[in-house]
């Protein structure tokens, strides 16, 4: 068995990610699984007035989803308001962002896995 916990994983506060701005705190459950398309595993915390920079996915797919907070998600020049429940998807060739829009914390679980031919 595969696990990753915040028991077992500690996690890291970092800023401007892909050139965003602001603060957040991130947590990799799970880290390029040998023999998996799974890239990735992640607990995200996008603190007030922060953003993830919008970046380019080649080779890959991420699912964005919104556990609590409310953000503005931008994927290939279009925008949408997400909040908790809120699934993303941000296919290999797009470009992505995402905003914290709100006076709280927005928390994010990412998965990321390369693209299937």
């Amino acid at each position: 068995m595969i696990l990753g916990t915040p028991d077992n994983i500690p996690g890291e506060k970092g800023s401007k990610s892909h050139g965003g701005k602001g603060e957040y705190f991130v947590r990799t459950l799970l880290d390029g699984v040998p023999g998996s398309a799974f890239k990735y595993v992640r607990d995200l915390t996008l603190y007030p007035n922060s953003s993830i920079g919008e970046h380019l996915h080649s080779g890959d797919e991420e699912i964005y989803f919104i556990i609590s907070g409310t953000g503005m998600m931008t994927v290939d020049g279009e925008e949408c308001l997400v909040g908790p429940g809120s699934a993303i998807l941000t296919q290999s060739g797009s470009y992505h962002g995402l905003r914290n829009e709100g006076a709280e914390n927005l928390r994010i679980f990412v998965v990321c896995a390369k693209t299937v031919s």
